[in-house]
């Protein structure tokens, strides 16, 4: 029942919410139609551009976008724009100046040359790494060919090739981009491979230097006659130098530099000890020379008698005009300027007896000092004292035959009483007034004289000065 009620009330209301007006009807009146006018048309007014819509609001620069072209630009700079694209970097830096400038006002064109400015730093930094390494190539060809034309790959093996393993350490870092490192590590691969050539260099020139000297020194040791004045020291310096040479050539530095040096060392001793032994042999050929000149200038002074009691008259000689000027200067000032010589008294007691072959004893002693005195002029102290010494033989043999000027002959007599003898003639004062010096006698009269016990009367004996 209770259902039935219910449905009818919802039908009622629903068919008076149809039928029932909400708003009541508006009556429209009917307006009178106007009179018909002839019609004239109208001019359109020129159609206005619709408007334009309002610029959309940009957005402001943030400090990011800034930073980003910074970083860019200090980026490049790392990579050594500055140095390889100086241009570039120019323009990427000029765009970040006006972005700054506009960032405010215009911000949009302000971003624009942000972008232009990160993009320019790209460039650059890409082009200068790029330009980076390939100089980096470059030098290290240009270090490496230096230093096989010094030949460090085979003196300092070891340290070449340290050095030119951090030049492809450095080639690696650039090429993974660690701009920093890359070019620290090239740095010091270019510096250890300059010092590398600098400090061989100076080696190798240190050795030429080493034999450029010993080869002078060598040279100047033959001068002085080193090899006849100290010729075991002579050889030693020539040893040395060719195990320094021989060392130099398997390319063992050190011991090439350590020999040569030493060497060097020796061929010095070897020059003042030359020099030495040559000044002891001048200063020694030197007063030889002076001697013999003054033996030969004392016997030219002596007379000559020969076996037939020929007299031949003196013929005086000096050497003084033959003397090289420092010895004739020096002798002067050792005389105090007088001219008498100091080495032989001029007593002029004594004359000289003998044959032609006597006299070319002497003509011959003059030649042979001559030559002497040439090879003093030389140098040649030794040739020269060798010279002087064969020339005072020939003086010597050439005053062997002088006698006594007062009784140069002692004729044999007959006497029976008391026969005359070697013995008693050496015994009469007139002679020797000594017996004992009766080989004297002897002596001078070999080739008459068979035996000394024998002499005949009539002989005419030769008597030498006691």
């Amino acid at each position: 029942m209770r259902r039935y009620v219910k449905f009818i009330g919802i039908a009622l209301f629903a068919y008076l919410l149809i039928n029932c007006p909400s708003v009541p009807e508006v009556v429209e009146e009917e307006k009178p139609v106007p009179e018909k006018v002839a019609e004239v048309p109208e001019e359109k007014p020129p159609e206005k551009a619709p408007p334009e819509p309002p610029p959309e609001k940009v957005k402001p620069i943030e400090d990011s976008e800034i930073l980003r072209a910074q970083n860019a630009i200090a980026r490049a700079k790392e990579a050594d724009a500055e140095y390889f694209e100086p241009e570039i970097l120019g323009e990427a830096e000029d765009a970040l100046s006006m972005a700054v400038k506009l960032k405010d006002s215009d911000p949009g064109t302000a971003r624009k040359h942000l972008k232009e400015a990160k993009e320019k730093a790209d460039i650059a930094y890409n082009s200068s790494v790029a330009k980076a390494v390939e100089a980096l190539r470059a030098r290290m060809e240009r270090l490496i060919t230096q230093l096989k034309s010094i030949e460090a790959h085979l003196f300092l093996p070891s340290e070449y090739r340290d050095a030119v393993s951090g030049g492809e350490k450095a080639e690696d870092l650039f090429a993974k981009g660690d701009i920093v490192e890359a070019r620290e590590q090239a740095f010091v691969a270019l510096a250890d491979m300059s010092n590398l050539n600098e400090r061989l260099s100076e080696r190798l020139r240190w050795v030429s230097i080493l034999k450029r000297d010993i080869n002078q020194y060598l040279e100047e040791a033959e001068r002085l006659q080193a090899h006849i004045r100290a010729p075991e020291q002579f050889k030693r310096v020539n040893q040395l130098y060719l195990e320094g040479i021989e060392a130099y050539q398997k390319y063992q530095l050190f011991k090439s530099e350590e020999t040569l040096g030493s060497a060097r060392e020796a061929a010095l001793a070897l020059i003042k000890r030359s020099q030495l032994a040559a000044a002891q042999e001048r200063e020694k050929a030197r007063n030889l020379m002076l001697e013999v000149m003054r033996e030969i200038e004392k016997a030219s002074e002596l007379s000559v008698v020969t076996d037939e009691g020929t007299v031949i008259e003196p013929e005086p000689w000096s050497g003084e005009d033959l003397l090289p000027e420092e010895v004739e200067a020096e002798e002067q000032s050792d005389k105090g300027g007088s001219d008498q010589s100091f080495l032989i008294p001029q007593d002029g007691e004594t004359a000289v007896l003998g044959e032609i072959t006597e006299e070319n004893l002497l003509t011959q002693a003059k030649e042979l000092w001559k030559k002497g005195v040439e090879e003093w002029n030389k140098g040649n102290y030794r040739f020269a004292e060798e010279y002087f010494t064969e020339s005072r033989k020939l003086v010597e043999a050439y005053k062997n035959q002088a006698v006594n000027t007062d009784y140069p002959v002692y004729l044999v007599r007959l006497i029976p009483e008391r026969r005359d003898c070697l013995w008693r003639i050496a015994e009469y004062a007139y002679i020797y007034g000594n017996p004992y010096l009766w080989p004297k006698i002897w002596r001078r009269n070999r080739k008459l004289i068979q035996h000394p016990d024998l002499i005949y009367p009539g002989w005419k004996l030769v008597i030498p000065p006691e």
